[in-house]
């Protein structure tokens, strides 16, 4: 398994301070969210000197992986148009990630779940196969109205497989009342990508190991499920400032789960 981090606990770096970060703390992968204070990605990259595969180069170059690419695309909302999931889609191609990830979204006010869930699995299946057609997925974050592994293998079973998956952040579900057993039943073989971050009972997030969410537990189902991809932290100090800096919490993180690994015996790469 590798470990990585989002750029969510990062929000105003630059390439340089995110490379530096990740070979310091001996991080495999980085998960696109933030750069340099904009979640426009496919607009801040395109600006980039040299382009966008003078960006991937860096990476390469480093030895670390641009592991997923997190977008804002809400499949819920009422607007049909796929065409920023399109763009994440074509900007995962330039930039050598895997994934995109994409929310399912709340349910709007005064429309039913089964419309919602319609229209949401009709917007996923056509990004599914636009993904398909490139080498890669479009995965929905276990988040919102899709929370649980149950909320989001209805959606999944409505879309189809085509270029689709799971994004499995280990907090939800469980808040959601759900147990790891039961998630990783429902959506364990279609988990693509995870997401770690602890938290304590009533919601504050906390680093790693210092909240009640049962993340040994959690971690030990993923191998069973065939799971080999990336634990990726998602420190969300852009939407909480009052998190420590990244400089504090991607060498904890990175401690953590290195240690957590070992204890289970779950090999790194």
């Amino acid at each position: 398994m590798k470990l990585s981090f989002s750029t969510l606990g990062c929000p105003d770096w630059g390439i340089d301070e995110i490379i530096d970060a990740a070979r310091s703390s001996g991080y495999d992968g980085v998960e696109l969210r933030h750069y340099q204070g904009s979640l426009d990605l496919p607009k801040v990259l395109g600006g980039f000197p040299g382009g966008m595969s003078a960006f991937r180069r860096r990476f390469v170059q480093a030895g670390i992986e641009v592991c997923c690419l997190d977008s804002s695309v809400v499949l819920s909302d009422p607007d049909p148009s796929t065409a920023d999931g399109e763009r994440m889609i074509e900007l995962a191609m330039a930039l050598g990630a895997p994934y995109v990830r994409v929310f399912g979204g709340d349910v709007p006010a005064g429309e039913s779940r089964e419309a919602c869930l319609k229209r949401a699995a009709d917007k996923l299946a056509r990004l599914g196969r636009r993904a398909a057609q490139r080498g890669k997925r479009v995965l929905v974050e276990t988040h919102d109205a899709f929370s649980s592994g149950d909320q989001v293998a209805e959606l999944l079973d409505a879309a189809g497989d085509d270029g689709t998956g799971a994004l499995w952040d280990l907090n939800h579900p469980v808040r959601q009342g759900e147990s790891p057993e039961e998630t990783a039943r429902l959506i364990g073989g279609r988990t693509h990508h995870v997401h770690i971050k602890d938290s304590t009972e009533d919601g504050a997030l906390v680093r790693l190991g210092e909240g009640d969410i049962p993340l040994e537990e959690l971690v030990a189902k993923l191998p069973a499920a065939g799971y080999t991809g990336h634990l990726s932290l998602e420190w969300e100090r852009a939407w909480h400032p009052e998190l420590a800096e990244a400089q504090v919490a991607f060498p904890q993180a990175i401690r953590y789960m290195s240690d957590l690994l070992t204890k289970l015996g779950i090999p790194r790469g």
